[in-house]
């Protein structure tokens, strides 16, 4: 099983290395990169040629557009050309942010799948909105649900023909590319599969993209690119060659395995909403309290892109903090609620350190604390991920030799790394802070605890440390609190 990975920008100088260290993070190694510069003005190129020719020797294709073509007129000039079984899209201000993704996406077509794609997150913390295809119906009939990370059985692209990916008047489209080139190959088979892991970063505050270029927007579209998606839409399919019957597990088997799974979604779905209602009061109580007498901005305790803060676990923070005079924080996983975090932090004399993996969030986090006044009480640390071992389980884990070992810290929050870095992601964590933990008391609270590999991470910890209080809260998610 071989892969081609297309990567094409204009003007990404910015993002593109690590849109290409991105590939080389990736466990499943057997595949090729061809990359276009579409006519950039800055050096995209030659950092791209750079990181290729050190990453990717002898694995990689470079071209240098002197004018831009756009995504779908090089897509249809340069894919299906070397023989791979798969093609996978990454635009070159992107990035992968799940190692296992194309390892799993191979097991994929291996197992005769010919259409495989991932859920992503923007680079503003907002979760995209793919999702499962129905196998029984024609995608056209079916919401956009395949964006990022798109991939597709090679051979497939060879039967889509020029006009598809042009406009009326035979110039190739300009944006909505990726619409373009999925439509077509969704309509030759219903052999397709949707993994449901975080595996895409979108860079949606790219000023180059076409959402950006028309002004401020909510939406990841353009209306450009809107105009061209309906066009796509509004051809003739492509016939149906690969019908859900011909795939090597039965049409029986299938069909079976798509209603579990909504039936376990309506159930899960029912389930939290039932929950939801059921404290809406004490949520209500918690907004009061945080907007209120904590003068939080409303805006930022507001849902974004689907996902809302924990208010009643804020709520809960507050009471935490109030136990320690000028509460020294470390927090493991900056994000939206950094700044929250730091504003209470803030308001008691305290401090706060958040460590985080990603130099995009950390960056992002650190601005946060300077445009909000912050900065005297906050800071981000930058710390990569490094090869660790703890209680006999490798792994990766938060390269800490930035941190000062003299700082004690009463509270703890460990809501990274991510659950996707690998097994038992946060286990090392008890034992990485345990030496600067304050002597007189303190808290530490684990995030995710509903998760199953959390509660395993908790079981080992009650092992080695049995002296510790360890007690299960229970908020919009869950959470484990330690105390000493």
């Amino acid at each position: 099983m071989t892969a081609t990975i297309y990567i094409s920008g204009r003007n990404c100088a910015r993002y593109v290395t690590r849109s290409l260290l991105s590939l080389t993070r990736q466990t499943w190694q057997d595949f090729h990169v061809v990359f276009v510069d579409d006519a950039s003005t800055d050096d995209t190129a030659a950092q791209a040629r750079e990181v290729l020719s050190r990453h990717f020797a002898g694995r990689h294709r470079l071209t240098v557009n002197p004018q831009p073509q756009g995504k779908a007129a090089n897509a249809f000039e340069l894919l299906g050309r070397d023989g791979s079984e798969f093609t996978a899209i990454l635009d070159a201000d992107d990035e992968l942010i799940h190692d296992g993704a194309l390892a799993q996406m191979a097991d994929a077509y291996a197992r005769g799948y010919d259409i495989v794609w991932t859920q992503y997150v923007t680079d503003d913390g907002r979760r995209g909105g793919n999702g499962p295809l129905d196998p029984t119906r024609a995608p056209r009939g079916q919401r956009w649900l395949t964006s990022h990370f798109f991939s597709f059985r090679t051979e497939l692209f060879a039967q889509v023909p020029a006009a598809l990916l042009q406009d009326d008047e035979g110039r190739w489209l300009q944006c909505a590319c990726d619409f373009a080139i999925a439509f077509p190959l969704l309509d030759q088979t219903r052999r397709y599969l949707h993994l449901p892991i975080e595996a895409y970063r979108y860079t949606a505050s790219n000023p180059q993209s076409h959402h950006n270029q028309a002004g401020p927007s909510q939406t990841l579209s353009s209306p450009a690119q809107q105009a061209s998606a309906k066009l796509v839409l509004s051809r003739p399919a492509l016939p149906c060659t690969r019908p859900l019957e011909t795939h090597p597990d039965s049409l029986i088997q299938l069909t079976q395995r798509l209603q579990a799974a909504q039936t376990a979604r309506a159930e899960q779905i029912a389930r939290s909403t039932e929950q939801r209602l059921a404290r809406m009061p004490f949520r209500t109580l918690a907004l009061h309290r945080l907007v209120q007498q904590e003068k939080v901005p409303a805006a930022w305790l507001g849902d974004a892109g689907g996902w809302a803060l924990d208010a009643e676990f804020l709520s809960h923070m507050i009471d935490v903090l109030d136990r320690h005079p000028q509460p020294r924080v470390l927090e493991f996983g900056s994000g939206r609620g950094s700044k929250i975090l730091a504003t209470l932090i803030a308001s008691r004399g305290g401090s706060l350190h958040s460590i985080e993996h990603d130099a995009v969030w950390a960056e992002r986090t650190g601005q946060d604390f300077e445009r909000h006044g912050l900065a005297a009480h906050a800071r981000v640390l930058h710390c990569p991920l490094i090869e660790v071992s703890f209680f006999e389980q490798p792994g990766r884990f938060y390269d800490l030799s930035g941190l000062d070992p003299e700082l004690r810290f009463d509270v703890v929050i460990i809501d990274g790394p991510p659950a996707q870095t690998c097994k038992l992601a946060r286990l090392p964590s008890l034992a990485a802070i345990a030496p600067q933990l304050a002597p007189t008391g303190f808290h530490i609270l684990l995030d995710d605890y509903e998760r199953p590999e959390e509660q395993q991470i908790v079981e080992i910890w009650k092992k080695i440390v049995p002296d510790l209080h360890y007690e299960r809260l229970d908020f919009d998610k869950s959470v484990c609190q330690i105390t000493s």
